[in-house]
């Protein structure tokens, strides 16, 4: 049974369990809501302030089961947003299909959803239909674009549940919040717990991406004649940038599920094979006081997450609140590589024992490698060092990440002496490797500001340019710490028990006192590179 729907002016509907296209199971065509159409399903319940304290109360929206486009079923064909979707009520979905999806979702339009527990768009499995193959460019099964914004306790901007036979592109600005006010009033205290409700993902993705992920950017504009310079079948002019937000301390972005595995496959393109590209933004914001912020939180929901390759982050992750988290490789989670040059940043407030945590894997997930030729950064904001406040750019509590490369700046700052970590790579006992390398002339040079933590297997750091301010723990192991061209390091490096090597060569400098720890030790300062300190626990040194 054929089925083309195409709305072009006003569908106004009121009242519960109701929807402006409702589409039956099985059938076949399109569904399309065209440019400066529109679909409002809205209320006239309006929340009062019921304990007359000059602050509204109650639910942000009274209704329920209201839908603005439905499928029933399974449908065949595309369906696509170009228009205006409101949608007022809880349990509720400006879009929601109730089966597979045998074509590809496409919104470049405005969804709006005011209600507990409702989502902006919600798909189960999406085939992308058949499509021409472009070289370089992902076949695409859903694209977000334009704008979703959501409200209400548990609201979810973008859920997608199913399976994508394609690519997930998000290029559009999607916010998910609980809150009533994303803006905190100058006076807070006569808000109320319904006035801080918490919001669920911005975008949650729980099903498997055959063609990866991309929070894509519009392209670079470099021709005055050709109007789709990224060959992805949209004018470039059309293209918008992901902004992805969430105010509440849910994440931005969570990728995974409790009940099933989720493999993120490789992106077409990528040079990395990397199945997770980030070129937008992505954001956490705890926003009111005592609330933590998330950016991206991959795995640790109770199932595995694969993501081919590893993560490609050339844009921004970022994380604000009470303690944040700008990203976070969860238990059961597999990111083998995450390479950033753009930015990973988390700064927490001055809240007692507050954590800013830029980059973190947690124990049960596995990333083996970490290259930085962007910014690392995390940030202990306000008075934190005065209450026990913690800045850790890069925390691994796997004890997998057996290697990290620096050419750009990785840097915790703003708690108390010992408790700014650059990178704590503890937890490892197989031996791990920390690099900064040389970069171009011109280019500004690499910095790793904060203490530097190895755990108790053989490790080495090689500082081959730049600077490192921080104190360098070393465990038990035999151990290597290398300066040369013009690397300079200021603070304090300690070993264990082990026979360990300090060589300093080139025009290096090292400011600071080093314990070697009793062991058969070696230090050599090669001519024109210079040591400046004392040499403690050193009775074996050579």
């Amino acid at each position: 049974t054929t089925a083309t729907i195409s709305n072009s002016g006003t569908i106004s509907v009121e009242g519960n369990n109701s929807g402006g296209i409702i589409v039956d199971s099985d059938l076949t065509g399109s569904i399309t809501n065209a440019a400066n159409a529109k679909i409002i399903i809205d209320e006239t319940y309006v929340p009062a302030d019921d304990d007359k304290d000059g602050d509204v109360d109650g639910p942000v929206a009274a209704g329920t089961g209201r839908y603005g486009i439905r499928t029933m079923g399974a449908f065949t064909g595309d369906i696509v947003n170009n228009g205006q979707i409101s949608i007022e009520g809880k349990d509720s979905a400006a879009v929601q299909t109730g089966g597979r999806l045998d074509g590809k979702f496409v919104t470049d339009g405005t969804l709006t959803v005011v209600g507990d527990r409702s989502v902006g768009v919600r798909l189960g499995d999406v085939t992308g239909g058949v499509q021409a193959a472009a070289v370089g460019q992902p076949t695409t099964a859903v694209r977000l674009a334009g704008s979703i914004a959501v409200v209400g306790k548990d609201a979810v901007g973008a859920s997608l549940e199913g399976n994508l036979n394609g690519s997930l592109v998000v290029q559009g600005t999607i916010t998910a919040t609980g809150y009533r006010a994303t803006t905190p009033p100058t006076d807070t205290s006569k808000l109320d717990a319904d006035d801080l409700q918490q919001g669920g993902p911005a975008v949650r993705i729980a099903g498997d991406v055959a063609g990866g992920v991309v929070f894509a950017v519009a392209p670079k504009d470099n021709s005055t004649t050709d109007n789709d310079e990224d060959k992805d079948g949209i004018e470039d002019a059309k293209e918008g940038n992901a902004a992805i937000t969430s105010f509440g301390s849910a994440a931005a972005v969570q990728i995974g599920a409790a009940n099933r595995s989720v493999t993120i496959g490789a992106l077409p393109g990528n040079g990395d094979g990397h199945g997770l590209v980030i070129e937008g933004t992505i954001s956490g914001q705890g926003t009111y006081a005592g609330f933590d912020g998330n950016g991206l939180i991959i795995g640790g929901q109770g199932a595995p997450v694969t993501i081919a390759g590893g993560a490609t982050i050339k844009g921004t992750v970022n994380a604000s609140g009470a303690s944040a988290t700008a990203m976070r490789v969860g238990s059961g989670a597999q990111v083998a590589t995450i390479k950033v040059s753009g930015t990973v940043q988390a700064a927490g407030t001055n809240a007692a024992n507050a954590r800013s945590v830029a980059l973190q894997i947690d124990q049960g997930g596995k990333t083996f490698a970490i290259s930085n030729s962007g910014t690392i950064r995390a940030a202990a904001g306000g008075t934190a060092s005065n209450n026990g406040a913690t800045a850790i750019a890069i925390l691994d509590l796997s004890g997998e990440v057996d290697n990290v490369d620096n050419s750009g700046t990785i840097s915790a700052t703003g708690a108390s002496a010992g408790s700014n970590v650059a990178i704590d790579l503890s937890a490892n006992n197989r031996g791990a490797r920390i690099g900064q390398t040389v970069v171009a002339s011109g280019v500004a040079a690499p910095a790793i500001v904060g203490d530097v933590r190895f755990g108790s297997a053989n490790d080495v750091f090689d500082i081959a340019d730049g600077t490192m301010t921080g104190n360098t723990s070393f465990g038990a192991g035999s151990n290597q710490l290398l300066l040369s061209g013009d690397a300079a390091y200021a603070g304090k490096a300690s070993f264990g028990a082990g026979n360990d090597i300090v060589a300093l060569s080139g025009t290096s400098t090292y400011a600071g006192d080093i314990d070697f720890g009793g062991g058969s030790d070696l230090m050599t300062v090669n001519s024109g590179a210079k040591f400046t300190g004392g040499l403690l626990n050193s009775q074996g040194l050579a």
